[in-house]
Parts: structure tokens; C-alpha cells; sequence
């Protein structure tokens, strides 16, 4: 964990703790507010004055416009997107990661920012580079995108500038973060199925992809099945992509009516590789189906451009508090998904009719 600074300037929630008062009484008094008494507004200012606090006209200005309602006009400061892909433009091909930036890029330009990328190289090889590159420009903050769980340690100025993380993927720093509800869309993807009459409801999906999300798919999955009923089946943690024998044991040993996935063309494509008949020998809905298959499958939608929107805002909010740094208390904004129907796990007296074939 990088050490607290001990040269730059504090920041309001710092004077606050200091001055044994709340943040807004800081905040006000710094901009010389009537509603604070005169004598706390003289020592909040003596005291910010001593300890080397900088007003930001910038942040000042914006944060007029804010409290008055206005939209924010553009005021030339840059925040990057930080990616650490393969190549550079791979992001371009993961759909979640595009609209994850796109909402970031809408939210940025309502605040009065513009947001860059920035490639450090694969799996953030190039991480040092890049800090030195921000630093140079004077960049205060950067979303962090997903990250391979493999990734280089990443050589960023943690204390001199402002991160904030999509997903949990990244845990080398405690930093504020913007997430998928992953265990809530685990419970909603299983209580879903036991509305349309599924009783034996298995999870699988590659290890991976669950230690992603710090195990929250298998412990929404594991709740589920307390909470909503039906036979409780031990999940299937697949460790190979290109095996598929370890999942089609579990499914012949498990028998489940319905299954779990992630992705959309696995265990899926799996199934149907093996002839299975998908719905009706067994139904299966994802926890991420993505845009395009809204109808053809069913599970979660997950709203990636609101996770991107709500890095933005949280990142916007430290820089307009001037809170540089490692946050002291790190904070999770959870963003929920939504189920939909689709053609993968119509009700079951449907399948059990014939009227559930794809």
C-alpha cells in the first residue's frame, strides 16, 4: 500500500477531520460563506491557510455551475481511460469495455471534462511510462479499465494521482471502484428460473470469471439456492476453455433441468456440440448476455454504460473535492443488471409441451 503524502496540500475532508467540523462547514467557509459563523469561517481559513490548502479556481467554477443546475461547459481538463490489453485497440472488441468508456465519455462531458485513453502496454508492462506521461501533462485522474487478472504490478503514482477501478480485477491498490451487482444478478438469474418452473439449476462456468468478481457469481448461485429453493447442485468450475469433457461429466452426473453460464458460447456451444437439445433437454440462461442476444437468450443484462458512468462520477467528485490520492475509506458503487427473457429458457410447461424448441 503506497504511504500517505506528506507535502501536498490537504484536501477538504482532510481540513475536516483536522478542524473536528463536517465537510460542507470547510467547504463553506473556504468560499467565505455568511452561513458559517465568523469566527469558525476565520479559523477554518487560518488553519487551511497554515497547512498549505490550494483553492482550485477551476473546481470553484464547476462547482458553481453544479449547485446552480447548469449543464458544465467543457473546460479543457483531460482524464484518461487506462487500459492494459493484449494490443492496444483490443478494447475495441470487447462490447462491455466499449460502452463501459462510451458512459464514461457521456458522463465526462456533462461535468466538463474529456476523457483520453491510454494504453500501458500489455498487461500494463508500460505502467511506469505512463505515470511519468501523466504527470508531465498534469493529468489529476484516470478510470481504470478491467484488467487480466495475470497483470503486471502496475507503477502508477498512486499518492499523486486520482484512479478509479472498473471491476474487481484490480486489487494491488484499494482504490473507489465501479461494479457490476454480481451477486444480486446471480440471485435474480436463478430466482428467474425457478419462476419459469426449473427445479434442478446448475452453475458453470470457467474459475476464472468467478475469481474475478471476487467469487460473488458462486456465492449469489450458493444463496440462491437457500433463498429460492429447488435441489441444490454443487456447481462445476471448469478450469479449461478448450476441454469440454470435465463440464459434460458434471452434467451427466448433475442432471440439471436448467444451467448458469457467463458467456454466451460456453457451456452452451458445449451442449450443443455434444447434441444436446437446448431448451428442450435442458435450459440455459447467462449472467452477462450481452445486447445482441436480448430474446435469443436469456439471463442478465448488464448495463456496462451506467458502470462507466458512475466511474466518471465518482471520479469527478474527488477532483472537484481536490481528493488526490488513495482514498482512507475505499468505496464500492454497485450498478444492478437486468433479466430477460429468451429463447434458451422458455417457462417449463412450454418444454414440456413441445413449444420450446430453437
Amino acid at each position: 500500500m503506497p504511504a500517505p503524502r506528506s507535502s501536498a496540500p490537504p484536501s477538504i475532508r482532510e481540513l475536516a477531520a483536522k478542524l473536528g467540523v463536517s465537510r460542507t462547514t470547510v467547504s463553506l467557509a473556504l468560499r467565505n460563506d455568511p452561513c458559517v459563523a465568523p469566527d469558525t469561517r476565520r479559523r477554518i481559513l487560518d488553519v487551511a491557510h497554515r497547512a498549505g490548502y490550494r483553492s482550485n479556481a477551476l473546481v470553484n467554477a464547476l462547482m458553481a455551475q453544479v449547485r446552480q443546475g447548469q449543464r458544465l461547459k467543457p473546460t479543457g481538463e483531460v482524464v484518461t481511460y487506462l487500459t492494459a490489453y493484449e494490443r492496444e485497440n483490443d478494447w475495441k472488441a470487447i462490447p462491455s469495455v466499449v460502452a463501459q468508456y462510451e458512459g464514461a465519455r457521456e458522463r465526462a462531458a456533462e461535468l466538463g471534462f474529456k476523457v483520453e485513453i491510454m494504453w500501458m502496454g500489455t498487461r500494463g508492462v508500460q505502467s511506469a511510462h505512463i505515470a511519468r506521461v501523466l504527470a508531465a501533462r498534469g493529468i489529476r485522474g484516470s478510470i481504470l479499465a478491467p484488467l487480466a487478472i495475470d497483470h503486471h504490478t502496475l507503477e502508477l503514482a498512486w499518492n499523486d494521482h486520482t484512479t478509479v477501478a472498473i471491476g474487481y480485477s484490480f486489487r494491488q491498490v484499494a482504490l473507489h471502484r465501479a461494479v457490476h451487482h454480481n451477486m444480486n444478478a446471480a440471485f435474480a438469474c436463478y430466482g428467474s428460473l425457478r419462476r419459469l418452473g426449473y427445479e434442478r439449476i446448475g452453475l458453470a462456468m470457467h474459475e476464472a470469471d468467478d475469481a474475478r468478481v471476487h467469487n460473488f457469481w458462486i456465492s449469489g448461485y450458493l444463496g440462491s439456492q437457500r433463498v429460492h429453493g429447488g435441489e441444490r447442485l454443487a456447481p462445476c468450475l471448469f478450469s479449461d476453455f478448450s476441454n469440454p469433457k470435465p463440464f459434460l461429466a458434471w452434467y451427466r452426473r448433475a442432471r440439471p433441468d436448467a444451467i448458469i453460464g457467463i458467456w454466451r458460447h460456453l457451456p452452451l456451444t458445449w451442449l450443443r456440440e455434444a447434441g444436446v437439445d437446448v431448451p428442450r433437454e435442458v435450459a440455459f440462461a447467462s449472467l452477462d448476455i450481452g445486447d445482441a442476444a436480448v430474446g435469443e437468450i436469456a439471463g442478465i443484462v448488464q448495463d456496462n454504460r451506467n458502470v462507466g458512468m458512475a466511474a466518471m462520477d465518482v471520479l469527478a467528485g474527488q477532483l472537484f473535492r481536490n481528493e488526490i490520492g488513495v482514498p482512507a475509506v475505499p468505496k464500492v458503487t454497485m450498478i444492478e443488471g437486468v433479466w430477460m427473457d429468451g429463447a434458451t429458457a422458455p417457462r417449463r410447461a412450454e418444454v414440456a409441451r413441445g413449444d420450446g424448441q430453437t
